[in-house]
């Protein structure tokens, strides 16, 4: 796979298999992600963020993936937030 094909979970798969020998699945970035306080939270939105807007629509199981983890983290941020965290 080229670096240009590559996006945020795929990056966070490759590290995770790295470092436990497990791949993350998207529902366990999403409860790692609940634990980062409010600009670790932001600096990921952001990095996802830009992947969402590059993302290739040809690929729909890569696109779904991304827009349903973008769509869940910016709930879990916005729920964190109205409760100070």
């Amino acid at each position: 796979m080229s670096d240009d094909d590559r996006n945020f979970i795929d990056d966070a798969r490759d590290i995770s298999k790295n470092w436990s020998g497990e791949e993350i699945t998207t529902d366990g970035m999403l409860q790692e992600f609940q634990l980062y306080g409010y600009e670790k939270r932001s600096g990921i939105l952001d990095q996802v963020d830009k992947d969402y807007h590059k993302a290739d629509t040809s690929d729909l199981r890569k696109y779904s993936e991304i827009v349903r983890l973008r769509r869940n983290m910016q709930q879990v941020h916005h729920t964190l937030r109205k409760a100070g965290r």
